[in-house]
């Protein structure tokens, strides 16, 4: 106000006509109030603008894959994708360029008659074949992140031949960009098909009756080639591909398309047009710009060049493989290889593929999982005994995107079913993460959307529990997934998620109908089975031997009832943890990533780290892909959830900044991180020590934070008032969109949000290395 007073006061001197000086008061008291309100404004929002000075495209560059040569395995080819359409890149053989096309919607669609995983399987599409002119000589290539584009260069005893692929944001097109020495000019270019039908059929034995789909037919529609596959459900898909010669060398232009019911053709033809009469410029352009800002949502940098590069090629696959208006993740994405499960899996692997996206301030590539079940409530209907359907619903363990697959676990064992039968929590864990959409955006029409779908899965367990002589609510014979022998009564997969459920449910309506049946089994639900190894499978079945899964450990992680703010459990979640991987044989890539995150709610950051680093040199692939039989894209993602952890964490209504770095990571620095409650976080670490954090939230939720500073912290921005509530702890009452910073001395907020010194290890460290390959 005392400029405003100043201002009005000089203009009042300066006017002798008392209308005149009135109607200048008033315009200059309004200019005023503006400019205060503009002082204001930039006063509480200048953090956001001013504490970041990341150089994008040399931050990324030092986070690329490189190639020192091209291999002949998919697990070391150079990807690219839309979030619908995909291409890998390796060689065929030792002369011979393959780029496998793939597409996550290409699945059949037979009748139920048929086993899903063959009848409805993800289906291949096929691969060109890319033949120098000479002998190859050298092969190298550049995954460049900032710019979702590969780039290489094959150098022949002819000549050489420079090429550029990218998989473009839009048209639905992968470009493949050539320019050759006159000894290449006239390399080989050919389609091959590959025969349309289940790869699960290489695994395992088909179901009689069960063929392949009938030959393709290639055809040319002007200067537009292209490869028509019929399904003998109707309809078929189409892969077509146009070549255009430039002054330097071929610039070719694909897409594939699919229509279960008429035929696919006239669309693949349009798209291929349409891509190659474009300004190939222009359309890299719109590519660059899409991946631009969707990087820069949110910012990580952390001292370990490896592990930071793997990071941020997460980034880069999950918005390759899915987008928000495409089809949900499967365990490959876009980016087809033979396997036994051709389709999706709901007992683990389709949680952890999305699991990352929370933090990483990526929420809208959820909404891909979010509408596949809001779209299949019918079949989760359909999915339970005829006797349960009128409120009842579930999932079995894997699926197509109709989410057709029934189970049947009733109060009695039924003696015909099997393992995957009796998986009767796999809903209720997927839609843990439906909640977490919710929770991480309050976007309060995801909770109204959600209740019934979980109303439904819980349902079921009200439908079978018994009260047991004790009083207390127990299962019947459900399985815990994966477990040799995991059948058992009072199973802990089920007793977590049945609680997690009940309690959700509560929150979300708590005046419903089945309210008190609710909390009745929350007051009165059998406790979980242990034994003095910790947690059991169940209450017929110890943990007794090697076993990948934490399903008996879901109570912990990921639903955290049982977790390390409750004193009077750590000493079993510890000795649980311990007991699992006490077992070596069994343990896979994302048995490292499950302890990972368990060790980092215990705030024990060195233990997680030697997880990760055990799982990125055991198990990930030069690509950072993952391979048991066949691709599961889950474990790689889910790594990046545990990176996630050890920086920021917010189960449990806190916030818990930088809550198990490890010891030798002395600087750290991330930015626009979410959490729960809809809170994007930033904070920067030096020397071993939080400097600042900066708080936004995008909701008003509730803000309670453990900022990770010993000294007195102070705050600035948005007037919010900053209350200790001991231990570390604050609560924070922030308005929507409201913006507040944490410190403990004000030279600190000159640091700003950087990448910080790579660390251990060297930059580009993924990608195939000469060495690497000639010692495989």
């Amino acid at each position: 106000m005392f400029s405003e007073y100043i201002i009005t006061n000089v203009v009042l001197r300066n006017i002798a006509s008392k209308q005149m000086r009135r109607a200048e008061t008033v315009i200059y008291r309004a200019g005023c109030y503006i400019i205060l309100a503009m002082i204001f404004f930039i006063g509480s929002n200048c953090y956001a603008q001013t504490n970041s000075s990341i150089n994008w495209q040399t931050f990324l560059s030092r986070n690329d894959m490189l190639f020192d040569t091209l291999t002949t395995k998919w697990e070391e080819g150079i990807f690219s994708g839309n979030g619908l359409l995909g291409a890998m890149l390796y060689m065929q053989d030792a002369n011979t360029l393959r780029l496998e096309i793939g597409r996550t919607d290409v699945t059949d669609h037979r009748d139920d008659s048929v086993p899903a995983l063959f009848g409805k399987a993800r289906l291949p599409i096929g691969h060109f074949e890319l033949q120098p002119e000479g002998k190859i000589l050298r092969n190298t290539a550049r995954l460049d992140l900032w710019n979702a584009e590969a780039t290489g260069k094959i150098t022949t005893d002819k000549g050489t031949i420079q090429w550029r692929m990218l998989t473009l944001s839009q048209p639905n097109a992968i470009v493949f960009e050539t320019k050759t020495s006159n000894g290449e000019n006239d390399f080989g270019w050919e389609f091959r098909p590959e025969v349309s039908i289940s790869s699960r059929t290489r695994f395992n034995e088909a179901p009689k009756g069960y063929v392949a789909n009938p030959a393709f037919e290639l055809s040319k529609n002007q200067n537009v080639i292209y490869c028509r596959q019929p399904m003998l459900a109707g309809g078929d898909y189409s892969t077509a591909w146009i070549s255009e010669n430039t002054s330097s060398g071929r610039t070719f232009f694909i897409s594939v398309s699919i229509d279960k019911k008429n035929s696919s053709v006239a669309d693949v033809v349009s798209a291929v047009n349409h891509a190659a009469a474009g300004n190939l410029k222009q359309l890299v352009d719109t590519h660059r710009r899409w991946w631009h800002q969707y990087y820069k949502e949110s910012f990580v940098s952390i001292p370990n060049a490896q592990m930071e590069s793997f990071y941020w090629i997460q980034q880069y696959k999950l918005a390759s493989a899915t987008r928000a208006d495409q089809p949900a993740l499967d365990l490959m994405g876009p980016w087809f290889r033979y396997t036994p499960w051709p389709a999706y899996w709901f007992n683990l692997n389709i949680q952890l593929t999305y699991s990352p996206l929370f933090t990483a301030n990526r929420t809208e590539l959820v909404n891909a999982f979010v509408q596949m079940f809001d779209e299949g409530k019918n079949n989760l209907k359909r999915n339970v005994p005829l006797e349960f359907r009128h409120n009842a619903m579930a999932i079995g363990r894997s699926a197509t995107r109709d989410l057709y697959s029934p189970i049947k676990v009733f109060q009695q064992l039924d003696t015909t079913a099997t393992n995957p039968d009796l998986e009767l929590g796999n809903l209720t864990w997927c839609l843990y993460y439906y909640w977490m959409q919710y929770q991480y955006t309050m976007d309060e029409s995801l909770k109204e959307k959600l209740f019934p779908l979980l109303k439904g899965s819980i349902n079921y367990y009200l439908d079978i529990m018994a009260k047991g002589e004790d009083g207390k609510w127990h299962l019947p014979y459900t399985y815990s997934p994966e477990y040799p022998k995991g059948v058992t009564r009072d199973c802990n997969y089920d007793l977590s998620l049945f609680r997690w459920g009940c309690e959700t449910l509560l929150k979300i309506h708590p005046d419903d109908n089945l309210a008190s049946t609710w909390k009745d089994v929350l007051k009165n639900l059998t406790d979980y089975p242990t034994d003095a190894n910790g947690l059991r499978i169940g209450r017929d079945v110890a943990f007794s031997q090697s076993h990948r899964h934490y399903s008996h450990m879901l109570m912990i992680y990921a639903l955290h009832l049982m977790n390390w703010d409750q004193k009077e459990n750590r000493q079993l979640i510890r000795k649980s943890l311990e007991h699992w991987h006490s077992f070596k044989g069994a343990l896979q890539g994302y048995s490292f990533t499950g302890g990972a995150s368990m060790y980092a709610m215990m705030g024990e950051g060195d233990k997680a780290l030697n997880y990760l680093d055990e799982l990125l040199d055991r198990f990930i692939k030069p690509n950072t892909m993952y391979l048991e039989t066949g691709p599961v894209i889950e474990t790689p993602l889910s790594a990046a959830t545990s990176i996630q952890e050890l920086l920021l964490q917010s189960w449990g209504d806190k916030i818990r900044v930088f809550p198990a770095v490890p010891a030798s990571w002395n600087d750290v620095s991330f930015e626009n991180l979410r959490t729960e409650g809809a809170f994007l976080v930033s904070a920067v670490r030096k020397d071993g020590k939080t400097k600042w954090v900066r708080i936004k939230s995008l909701a008003g939720a509730p803000c309670v934070i453990h900022p990770d500073m010993d000294g007195m912290v102070m705050i600035k921005g948005s007037n919010a008032k900053l209350t200790s509530l001991g231990n570390g702890l604050y609560s924070i009452a922030l308005r929507k969109n409201g913006e507040v910073i944490l410190y403990e001395n004000e030279s600190d907020l000159s640091i700003k949000i950087d990448a910080v010194h790579p660390g251990t290890g060297k930059a580009n460290s993924w990608g195939t290395k000469k060495l690497n390959a000639d010692q495989k």
